[in-house]
């Protein structure tokens, strides 16, 4: 019986850890990782302190969201996952890092689950593909040590406006200079560790002073360099 449909596989050749492998290889992979499936309904935690079950994988569709608590319990998001990323390889490599973080799943989601640390036996030196699905995770690693360096530069501004204009800054940019924002009100201003009505006030504030235009979700940021003022003023603030 065939475990993932035709739709789930083709959904894997937009994620990162199977880049330059041929489509019809992908059962190679699936033996060498011991891939299935798991589906988890919104609400599930998938790892996190505490839990018995530590999943590792690949979303093939769904949201599910990566967070940690505060001293006072309040929610730090540290990431929104979406079909095709990839989850919990490098806690599969390090196992104590299952108990920093949660994973919970924010709708319903089908997961196709892997066993990174497999990667690390002898065991799988004579699969033809370990060294290219090695290559993929470590630049994988490599986008998620860039995407949280860029949140601690974020989330290390004082002024919330700053945080904003890091933030849109970082998102990706249609041809017509709009970017997207993939949060509601409230996760993005978990996500930039900030109250949510100076969040919606703030963003108001950009688009009322001509910084931004604002339609819902989508921005368009006026600014040719939405940073240059404040990295003047900066400067000039230095003795």
């Amino acid at each position: 019986m065939k475990l993932f449909s035709d739709e789930e596989l083709e959904g894997l050749c937009g994620s990162s850890i199977f880049q330059a492998i041929p489509k019809e290889k992908y059962c190679h992979i699936f033996e060498c990782l011991k891939a299935n499936k798991a589906v988890f309904e919104g609400g599930s935690i998938l790892y996190g302190p505490g839990s018995s079950k530590k999943y590792a994988g690949i979303l093939l569709n769904g949201s599910m969201e990566e967070c940690l608590y505060d001293e006072e319990g309040g929610q730090v998001t540290l990431i929104r996952l979406q079909k095709g990323d990839v989850f919990g390889a490098e806690c599969s490599c390090s196992a104590e890092l299952f108990n920093q973080v949660y994973l919970r799943a924010l709708t319903r989601c089908c997961i196709m689950t892997l066993d990174f640390s497999v990667l690390l036996s002898e065991k799988t030196m004579t699969c033809p593909y370990r060294l290219q699905v090695t290559a993929n995770l470590l630049q994988e690693f490599a986008r998620q040590v860039t995407f949280l360096t860029t949140r601690i530069h974020i989330l290390s501004q004082k002024r919330l406006r700053d945080k904003l204009k890091l933030y849109l800054g970082s998102l990706e940019r249609t041809e017509d200079g709009y970017v997207h924002i993939p949060f509601s009100r409230s996760a993005l201003s978990e996500f930039l560790y900030a109250d949510r009505s100076a969040v919606s006030r703030e963003l108001c504030r950009m688009r009322d002073e001509g910084l931004i235009e604002l339609y819902g979700n989508r921005v368009r940021i006026i600014e040719k360099n939405p940073f240059a003022s404040r990295i003047v003023a900066m400067a000039t603030d230095r003795p």
